[in-house]
């Protein structure tokens, strides 16, 4: 994670902390709770108890950082305070009081640490903020009019290797540009936001069509992939009972087959829905690439990378068409979460042609 991204999420849970007043909201909890131990017999504290975890769900469902993108999240989970901030935070507390309904003081002391942690997440935030800008680091914001698409490559993919890297990179160039040509009939390449270096991640600027493209496409890959994750697990399980490679391509194929059958039927569906251009021959080179593309993206996401995309919220509301490419965006955002994999990469699909039938 680069310092401008760390500034832009430092910024965002702040606020989220602030808007949902999180800290404030569970510190009168504790206080409910605590007048309930110390007077049983008085309903008006159960009573409070009861009125402030309705509060606390009430704006906690509701909050900002439910909505982060895939990367965000892990980049929290990496800081150590995912679990802080909106569902996670609403789902820690409940588990407290399921676990002691018959011991409120333990749930007492669970929700005090629980209270400090947050508020040492909030001030730790803070400090970060008006230390980065003492410093003159700016934050990694999105322009207005733009999208976001990121790709984290695992580091294995590469081999830590910087030429396997720069190689990646331009085949990643070559596979979005198909998305690029299909929405707005050019190649004109993408311009780098940021990149990290944890697993090696690589933020492009992308205008809200291509991105939208981008999103339905790995939405639909994704989708098959998650329904043949067993299948990889299963060819995990067999391959160290000593089953042979060609008893487990027997299981690899079915999983090919999957993915195959998919693109055959995406590629058309992503011209019809973005290309709009009457142009028969070079429509169905573009159809070509987009297969080619989805192959790719698909194979990718068997060795562990994964793609996310973040949009400008001032957006939102000006152009009837951009809104459209924007919901598109968000109606995938929750299957793009990234995936835990098990075992070792399951596809064997064929190497597709990495040269480009671009026009000139």
């Amino acid at each position: 994670m680069n310092t401008e991204r760390l500034h832009a999420i430092a910024i965002a849970v702040t606020d989220d902390i602030n808007t949902t007043k999180t800290p404030e909201t569970l510190q009168q909890l504790v206080g409910a709770l605590q007048n309930q131990i110390n007077r049983p017999q008085e309903p008006q504290f159960q009573n409070e108890v009861s009125n402030n975890l309705q509060k606390i769900q009430s704006v906690l469902v509701t909050a900002k950082s439910n909505d982060y993108s895939p990367a965000w999240k892990q980049a929290l989970k990496e800081l150590g305070v995912n679990d802080l901030l909106g569902n996670n935070l609403l789902n820690h507390i409940q588990e407290i009081f399921a676990r002691n309904q018959i011991t409120p003081a333990v749930a007492l002391q669970e929700l005090q640490e629980l209270h400090k942690q947050l508020s040492i997440c909030k001030t730790s935030f803070e400090e970060v903020i008006s230390s980065f800008k003492k410093l003159n680091i700016s934050s990694e914001q999105i322009e207005k009019g733009q999208c976001e698409v990121g790709i984290l490559i695992p580091r294995p993919a590469v081999s830590d290797n910087l030429q396997e890297l720069s190689k990646d990179l331009v085949k990643l160039d070559m596979l979005f540009g198909a998305f690029s040509e299909l929405t707005t009939h050019k190649r004109p390449g993408f311009k780098i936001r940021s990149l990290s270096s944890s697993d090696f991640t690589v933020m492009l600027a992308m205008i809200p069509v291509t991105a939208a493209s981008i999103a339905f496409a790995v939405d639909r890959i994704l989708r098959v992939y998650k329904s043949i994750l067993e299948i990889r697990i299963l060819h995990g399980k067999l391959k160290k009972q000593g089953f042979t490679n060609k008893e487990l391509q027997v299981i690899k194929n079915k999983a090919d087959s999957a993915i195959t059958k998919e693109v055959k039927k995406l590629a058309p569906e992503l011209l019809e829905k973005y290309y709009g251009k009457e142009d028969k021959h070079r429509s169905n080179e573009l159809s070509t690439d987009l297969e080619k593309a989805l192959i790719e993206i698909a194979k990718r996401i068997d060795k562990g990378y994964n793609v996310e995309i973040r949009i400008s919220s001032d957006d939102i509301g000006e152009d009837t068409a951009k809104d459209e490419h924007i919901n598109t965006i968000n109606a995938t955002l929750k299957n793009l979460e990234f995936i835990k994999l098990e075992g070792e990469p399951i596809l064997s699909l064929p190497e597709t042609n990495e040269e480009s039938t671009q026009e000139e």
